[in-house]
């Protein structure tokens, strides 16, 4: 705006009281005259942007730029009873499938109007308790959680007492929405690739954690065993504890004789790590004295040499699926409980093959 002051020009700022000499905030109405709209698309904007179309959208947005406009969510609050935040906990920030799975949820929910607090419990179950309290204090609107223990009884029943909607990642928990995973049948084809191939003495690396994803591996390694007629001495399984997973902890008499397992199935980048330097320590090569398979560790398998056959699961569809159930149930409270399955898949890499003459 501009005002004539004698034969000068003054430039008065948009939000300029001339009664009080002031420059006041920018106003939603402020922000619905610069951008064309009416006060109600402005509110959308705040408030559901998916609900305007992207170029109203991108309009309302640059002015509230130019204007410096900044919605009072603590008001906003205050009348909806609604912080358009959600909570995000997962037990640890550093892996690349946590991380992908927690942006894509992020993304999903910041395209709807809600930000995310994420917060890490480094598998401790007493941190899980603090953070489940932090948001409940922090009063969001719904929670995605990725917990580390599903038999911890006190996790439990504070999970059960969170009165907000909940999405619960692949975990056996009778309580919220859940997105679980189809753990078993990749698995099951890649160790029948492997007995096809003739092993019969296998490894199992994975954290030594109660959760679901550990538990439906384990079982569809034992149960395919099982059915080729293999009993438990063919199955060499290392549980690994959490604070552990950098280190190389595969026992060194694994790793010699005759009776050595030809068969390495490694869970999480970590694991694989330290499975292929204890290999390397050894003085083992894959594949041609070790076979191996890695799980959830599509990034670090791609770049091993020669490439690693992995199992594979798409992460960022894991958050949007998160985001969306928590979605639609913040705006549908009343539905019935949900649950989403989505698969996990064999990637054929060079890192398996028959076992040494002398192993089999």
């Amino acid at each position: 705006m501009v005002e004539r002051c004698g034969a000068a020009r003054a430039v008065v700022p948009s939000g300029y009281d001339r009664a009080t000499h002031v420059t006041r905030r920018p106003t939603i109405k402020d922000v619905a005259r610069a951008a064309g709209t009416s006060t109600v698309t402005v509110s959308r904007v705040v408030n559901a942007p998916h609900l305007v179309q992207p170029a109203t959208r991108a309009r309302v947005e640059q002015a509230m730029r130019e204007l410096g406009y900044v919605p009072n969510l603590a008001a906003r609050s205050m009348r909806t009873r609604l912080t358009r935040s959600v909570g995000f906990l997962t037990p640890e920030l550093t892996s690349l499938t946590n991380a992908a799975v927690a942006q894509a949820c992020e993304q999903a929910l910041s395209e709807a109007g809600y930000g995310m607090l994420l917060t890490s419990s480094d598998y401790r179950v007493e941190r899980e308790l603090q953070a489940l309290e932090l948001l409940r204090q922090r009063q969001v609107d719904g929670l995605v959680l990725y917990l580390s223990d599903e038999e911890d009884p006190a996790l439990l029943r504070a999970v059960r007492e969170l009165d907000v909607p909940l999405v619960v990642l692949d975990r056996e928990i009778e309580t919220g929405d859940r997105v679980l995973t189809e753990h078993r049948g990749a698995l099951s084809t890649a160790v029948r690739r492997l007995l096809a191939m003739g092993h019969r003495r296998f490894a199992l690396l994975q954290p030594d954690l109660a959760t679901r994803p550990v538990r439906e591996r384990r079982a569809a390694v034992e149960e395919t065993l099982a059915a080729a007629g293999i009993g438990a001495a063919g199955l060499v399984r290392i549980a690994v504890p959490p604070a552990a997973l950098d280190k190389a902890l595969v026992p060194a008499e694994r790793l010699a004789g005759p009776d050595r397992p030809t068969a390495f199935l490694v869970e999480g980048s970590r694991l694989l790590r330290a499975a292929l330097l204890a290999l390397r320590a050894a003085g083992l090569e894959v594949p041609k004295d070790v076979s191996l398979v890695a799980i959830d560790a599509e990034e670090a398998a791609s770049l091993t040499t020669p490439e690693t056959t992995r199992i594979a699961r798409d992460f960022a569809a894991i958050g949007r699926t998160a985001a969306a159930l928590l979605l639609r149930r913040l705006a549908r409270p009343n539905l019935p409980r949900q649950e989403v399955v989505l698969e996990s898949r064999l990637v054929l890499g060079a890192s398996c093959a028959p076992p040494p003459a002398s192993s089999a």
